[in-house]
């Protein structure tokens, strides 16, 4: 039988499959039923440093700072405290609770105060921590440097707080993304995940208001981080985690031949149910025994472009190719 173990960032997983940032993963009910389902580990619910400032701002209200200099900082201190305590008393009792690797996940847009709280999550027994970055380049008076300098200033400013393994899931907006990667790899990323599935808008035509597009992802979505795991993944230390897009066996062996550490699972989840992930350990048990693979070591990267015989075949030139009819 197969062996589907494997590390990520240092962890050792009994198989690939994480259970990626979500409501599966806000409590920790739900994170024994992703154990007992036999995912290899889980990104608990990300804690939104906008929620943390927006309502502390809320508790504030119009407290005026000049007249109530004590009263101010304490509510600060409190808002601030409140949200983050009760995720640590999730990390802790989580970490309490199961065997498998448990990593926090911070949705960050700055290198803000939290970062002071990210010794504590290693000390309440964090094995890593996942930050989910987000910014959207969207502001036409932004340049590209200014944006890529908030990612780094966040990565160095944790890695000062934390000895455990840091994790850097991205999205795609960026101008020269292998560069980007391999600059946060040599930055002290430990994982890099790819990629970040950012919040879009859609709109009601018949009310003629906004409204939020599907959340959940879809397997087509899966081509853009399998192409960019087979084309980076050769190229730097940090290890690769697969994300958006991933809902069958199928796809997870493409992403591990194609170069991942490791694969996060969520919407597949959420529309299928935690037996998704037996389903896929036994798909990609029974390929490898097919194939004649004793572990994922065996075939892991073997179709990145790094280990290609024909590494343009990533690229557009295979694009230009097909486009005028030469084979």
């Amino acid at each position: 039988m197969a062996d589907l173990s494997t590390t990520y960032m240092g962890l050792t997983l009994k198989n690939p499959i994480i259970v990626a940032s979500s409501s599966l993963t806000s409590s920790v009910d739900g994170v024994k039923r992703c154990e007992d389902a036999g995912a290899g580990a889980v990104i608990l619910k990300s804690l939104f440093e906008e929620q943390i400032t927006f309502d502390t701002e809320r508790m504030i209200g119009t407290l005026d700072y000049n007249a109530y200099t004590d009263a101010y900082d304490m509510f600060a201190s409190s808002g601030k405290d409140y949200y983050l305590n009760e995720y640590l008393t999730l990390v802790e009792k989580a970490k309490k609770s199961v065997s498998l690797p448990v990593i926090p996940s911070i949705n960050c847009v700055s290198s803000g105060n939290w970062i002071e709280y990210a010794e504590r999550f290693e000390n309440v027994g964090a094995d890593a921590l996942e930050l989910n970055v987000f910014i959207l380049p969207s502001n036409p008076d932004t340049d590209a440097e200014t944006i890529e300098k908030a990612y780094f200033d966040i990565l160095k400013e944790v890695k000062k707080h934390v000895k455990i393994p840091v994790a850097m899931k991205i999205g795609y907006h960026f101008s020269a993304m292998g560069r980007f990667i391999k600059q946060l790899s040599q930055n002290g990323a430990d994982g890099m995940v790819l990629f970040n599935r950012f919040y879009k808008i859609d709109i009601d035509t018949k009310t003629m208001k906004l409204k939020p597009s599907p959340i959940l992802s879809n397997p087509v979505e899966m081509a853009l981080s399998l192409q960019w795991v087979a084309l980076i993944s050769g190229e730097i230390d940090a290890d690769i985690s697969a994300a958006t897009g991933i809902h069958n066996g199928d796809a997870v062996v493409k992403q591990l031949l194609a170069g991942a550490k490791s694969v996060q699972l969520c919407s597949v989840l959420m529309n299928e149910g935690l037996d998704t992930i037996s389903e896929i350990r036994n798909y990609l048990s029974e390929w490898m025994d097919g194939k004649g693979f004793g572990s994922i070591d065996d075939f892991r990267g073997k179709l990145s472009q790094s280990s290609s015989e024909h590494p343009e075949s990533y690229e557009r030139s295979q694009y230009v190719k097909a486009l005028v009819g030469i084979s």
